[in-house]
């Protein structure tokens, strides 16, 4: 059973780094890209994760940034 458990954690261990590794190149790409383009940056993940949860607003924009951020990564890893 404990070697079932030590399997299971390594293959979480490593889809988690997997995820953190792939997400940090798609934001590297398309801040590139998005610096080429002169265009912001992708708003998506903060409404996809803000509709899932029932947000309807950010009163402060930093907020929202940050919450984006977060949904960014989240999704991503």
């Amino acid at each position: 059973m404990k070697n079932v458990a030590n399997t299971l954690a390594t293959s979480v261990g490593k889809g988690l780094v997997a995820g953190f590794a792939g997400t940090a190149a798609m934001t590297v790409s398309s801040s590139v890209e998005a610096r080429l383009r002169h265009r912001a940056a992708s708003s998506a993940p903060a409404r996809a994760t803000a509709k899932m949860l029932g947000i309807r607003e950010f009163e402060d924009p930093i907020a929202e940034a940050r919450f984006n951020d977060l949904s960014h990564w989240g999704y991503g890893t």
